[in-house]
């Protein structure tokens, strides 16, 4: 075996090949690295994202269909300071992670609170196979259920065909009870009542709960923006 040029997402990388020049496809996924160098650190990549030319257009690629275009797009919130940062740039730390279901919109939401009310902002990572979003927004002045709720309310905002199946991860126990399990609102009630109407929208969406600062990547990089958003208000 040895490692030859491919592209991944356009970016040129090696990747390990077998004699023949077939990918080497371990536990489903193709050992990959930036470098040419034996001392490069090795990711795993889905081999549908390997290609051996760059491709200008989404169904120029190999297996390409309507399927594979993006159904996500930045929202349009108000934001006249400039807050809202929008990144398609997946971190190193994600490159190995498993793509989600194919059809299928992943995204993992987080809030942050300086103080409690205090300063907050939300983070949220929106995947959907071949493509990736991140955004993040400082709030203001706020409570720790509002970033949690407004990471919730734009992420789903931003998926523009709500006929997919969404799969939303929140380590908030509180939204998966005031949005999905009936518990009264004291507060928050109008940003309440707009999500609720927002999930209405979708024909197969599902809230999953997921245990917060335990190691889940995904779940860590939405916690990393909701706190960087408020670092850099």
């Amino acid at each position: 075996m040895s490692w030859q040029q491919r592209y991944f997402k356009n970016d040129k990388v090696w990747v390990k090949v077998d004699d023949q020049g077939e990918l080497v496809v371990e536990d489903g996924r193709v050992p990959m690295r930036y470098q040419n160098d034996e001392d490069a650190k090795v990711y795993r990549a889905s081999p549908r994202n390997i290609h051996e030319q760059v491709y200008d257009e989404v169904d120029d690629r190999p297996g390409g269909s309507p399927m594979d275009e993006s159904v996500i797009e930045p929202p349009q919130v108000p934001d006249a300071e400039g807050r809202l940062k929008v990144s398609t740039t997946v971190p190193d730390e994600l490159l190995d992670v498993f793509e989600p279901p194919e059809g299928v919109v992943e995204i993992h939401t987080d809030g942050a609170c300086s103080g409690n009310p205090g300063p907050c902002g939300y983070g949220a990572v929106i995947r959907d196979g071949f493509y990736y979003h991140e955004l993040s927004q400082y709030l203001g002045e706020g409570t720790n259920n509002i970033a949690e709720l407004m990471a919730i309310k734009v992420a789903l905002e931003s998926v523009t065909d709500k006929t997919r199946p969404v799969r939303l991860y929140t380590d908030s126990r509180y939204c998966l009870g005031v949005l999905t399990m009936g518990w009264k609102a004291k507060a928050n009630r109008e940003l309440i009542l707009s999500i609720r109407e927002l999930l209405d929208e979708f024909e197969d969406l599902d809230l999953r709960k997921i245990e917060g600062h335990a190691g889940e990547p995904l779940n860590e990089r939405a916690d990393d923006l909701a706190t960087d958003s408020i670092k850099r208000r």
